[in-house]
């Protein structure tokens, strides 16, 4: 896994959104970010309790919490919880946690997002892994990231690193490569879509997790058990 450290240290989680979200492109990006995750979470019609996952600095709270969902945001890095002052209502609270081991019973939530992070995984064995995760603690969707082979600016980056020009180029996903991941994690594709063919080389995905029903008392049975706290003023590595 690539950038882990990075993310722990409270100078680098305080500067995170003004470094990324600030220019016209990487706004544009954003709100891209924003429709896509509302239009794929209301076409489910299975928001009521989301969980975010990295949540980092809550840049989607405010629209994963729209038309009354609850949302629980949760991040390995507790800097980046507390970067974020003031929470929208709708946040039930903030958690320390691991992708690869999360501290939820099964089918706790009715959509889990993961943005920004599993093409940070390079080992496609580490992706599958955390894919099964999140699949155990939904009972409805998952909704990831993944870069995406088809758009026009993977493209340019494979052209320019082939006459090198260009060191960022990254091996990119398939239609069918992120459909075998899901598939292998337990998860079925339903949709996959580009965040822009032109300007960025991401893309959505819609996931089904199985069939599974689960209590709203116990979804955080687990993490009082084993001593993890909301609000992003404790937790455990």
């Amino acid at each position: 896994m690539r950038k882990a450290g990075n993310w722990s240290d409270p100078g680098v989680a305080a500067e995170y959104e003004r470094r990324r979200f600030t220019s016209p492109l990487q706004r544009l990006k954003h709100r891209r970010d924003e429709s896509l995750v509302a239009a794929l979470l209301e076409e489910t019609g299975e928001g009521a309790l989301v969980l975010d996952l990295p949540a980092g600095t809550g840049r989607l709270l405010r629209v994963l919490t729209a038309g009354g969902r609850r949302v629980v945001a949760a991040d390995l890095s507790l800097a980046m919880l507390r970067a974020r002052v003031g929470l929208p209502p709708g946040v039930l609270g903030r958690l320390q946690a691991s992708a690869f081991e999360l501290p939820f019973r099964s089918a706790s939530f009715d959509a889990v997002v993961s943005l920004r992070f599993l093409f940070h995984l390079d080992d496609r064995a580490e992706r599958v892994r955390v894919l099964r995760e999140l699949g155990r603690v939904s009972r409805g969707v998952v909704l990831g990231q993944v870069r995406f082979r088809g758009t026009f600016k993977h493209l340019g980056r494979w052209a320019r690193s082939r006459v090198g020009l260009s060191r960022r180029y990254a091996p990119s996903s398939s239609r069918a490569d992120v459909a075998g991941e899901l598939e292998e994690a337990g998860l079925r594709l339903d949709r996959l879509v580009p965040v822009s063919r032109a300007f960025s080389d991401k893309a959505l995905f819609l996931a089904k997790a199985p069939v599974r029903r689960q209590s709203l008392s116990s979804t955080f049975a687990r993490s009082r058990a084993e001593g993890w706290t909301l609000g992003g003023e404790g937790g455990r590595k």
